[in-house]
């Protein structure tokens, strides 16, 4: 059963996700610490988060923000996660980007 609260959460977790599909790694905002990337479950959502599960000091997954740069956070290194995992998942909308420009 979903609750209204995983409901009204649905779509900022699924725009998470398609923000991170493609194995691109992930830093917190206002840090320049890159960590690998693994799905974890919040509030019975699935959300990109550190591989190594440091705290991010808050409860907003959007403030992870994804990154091509190398995983350089000793935690996830030392854990052997020196690539994100995450490809888009079963859950993973496909992204119609034709004729888009950046």
């Amino acid at each position: 059963m979903t609750s209204a609260l995983q409901e009204a959460l649905a779509e900022p977790a699924a725009q998470a996700r398609a923000r991170f599909a493609g194995r691109l790694n992930g830093y917190l905002d206002g840090s320049d610490v890159v960590h690998a990337v693994r799905m974890q479950a919040w509030l019975g959502l699935e959300v990109p988060g550190p591989g190594c599960h440091v705290g991010t000091g808050s409860w907003d997954f959007t403030r992870f923000k994804a990154t091509t740069s190398p995983v350089s956070c000793g935690r996830c290194r030392s854990a052997g996660l020196l690539t994100s995992s995450f490809t888009g998942g079963p859950h993973q909308q496909t992204l119609d980007l034709e004729g888009l420009t950046w």
